[in-house]
């Protein structure tokens, strides 16, 4: 993972009265609001009591403070103990019981953590960005989001936002969009990869355009003919992936109309294209996890190449100078 980041952990509309527990980044984490009957800012800390060790997250938010639901001590917004049942409500708590707090936003209806990362150089998450796409700022109507658990390493499922010419092969769109990759352009600038092309039959003048962008560390933006979407991943584990996606189709504009489209060309990516045709290959990627002594990338394969490139640079710009 690259450290010093926002990473994206789930959908914010799903974050309501409960408290949600997950793993993200490889750690068992706890969401909850601070506020009253599910509003408020949202919180998050690992998901671990410092009493006993249980999980906060199968307890109960009360008046914004998160209740362990074992022996019911509570904890307020910045992760401090503020109640000890069995101590009695004159007793004095202890400076060390508290919750291991994470910094935490929402931001274009997803709930945000960011990643330290161990022994890197420390970074105000405050001064960090989160990084996104205009096309799918806050507001705009007409876009469609869902979800799901992707059994497949995060960088590997970040590689394959880049790999456009599967689709003739594993897709089945060869006829429409041809094989070879053409007219096309890789740049990379202040952190911002761009992508862009045709696939085209060979000898022919015509081909299916694309468009590709990514910014770090999660968020890709693929567009097609008559639809886009975003992409947002998060690793779960070495070896699962959290990712959502938000669809957005131009041919019918109607509002009403244009949301169902969408939704549709979601369902369709989501429940063919990759929980079927995608996962049927990459499961059998050797090894999970990217190598670059392992994979010989080529021509066609350098959007790929720019993330690989950036990714490490900045893993090595995060990480202590020598001495």
């Amino acid at each position: 993972m690259i450290p010093n980041q926002w990473y994206p952990v789930a959908e914010a509309r799903k974050l309501k009265g409960k408290p949600m527990g997950l793993e993200r980044l490889g750690r068992k984490i706890v969401l909850w609001r601070d506020g009253r009957n599910g509003t408020g800012s949202v919180r998050a800390a690992l998901d671990r009591c410092p009493h006993r060790g249980a999980a906060p997250s199968r307890g109960k938010v009360i008046d914004g403070e998160i209740q362990c639901p074992w022996h019911g001590f509570r904890f307020g917004s910045d992760g401090v103990c503020t109640r000890m049942p069995c101590e009695g409500s004159e007793a004095r708590i202890p400076r060390g019981m508290a919750l291991a707090m994470l910094p935490a936003r929402e931001a274009h209806g997803l709930l945000w953590v960011f990643h330290q990362g161990a022994d890197c150089v420390p970074a105000d998450p405050n001064a960090v960005p989160i990084h996104w796409f205009d096309e799918f700022a806050d507001g705009r109507t007409g876009a469609a989001g869902s979800s799901f658990d992707w059994p497949f390493n995060y960088v590997r499922t970040l590689e394959s936002n880049f790999d456009v010419h599967h689709f003739p092969f594993i897709h089945g769109g060869g006829r429409i969009s041809g094989e070879r990759v053409e007219f096309f352009e890789v740049s990379e600038a202040n952190n911002h990869i761009r992508m862009r092309g045709q696939l085209r039959h060979e000898h022919k003048d015509k081909g299916l355009s694309f468009r590709v962008e990514y910014k770090p560390p999660a968020v890709s933006l693929l567009e097609f003919p008559g639809f886009a979407f975003v992409v947002a991943d998060c690793p779960i584990d070495a070896s699962n992936t959290w990712r959502y996606a938000r669809y957005r189709q131009s041919v019918i504009r109607i509002p009403g109309i244009a949301k169902v489209l969408s939704w549709f060309a979601l369902q369709l990516d989501f429940r063919l294209f990759q929980n079927r045709q995608d996962e049927w290959i990459m499961a059998t990627q050797q090894p999970a996890q990217p190598d670059q002594a392992v994979d010989h990338l080529v021509g066609a394969d350098a959007g790929t190449a720019a993330f690989t490139n950036l990714r490490h640079r900045l893993i090595r710009e995060a990480s202590p100078k020598p001495g």
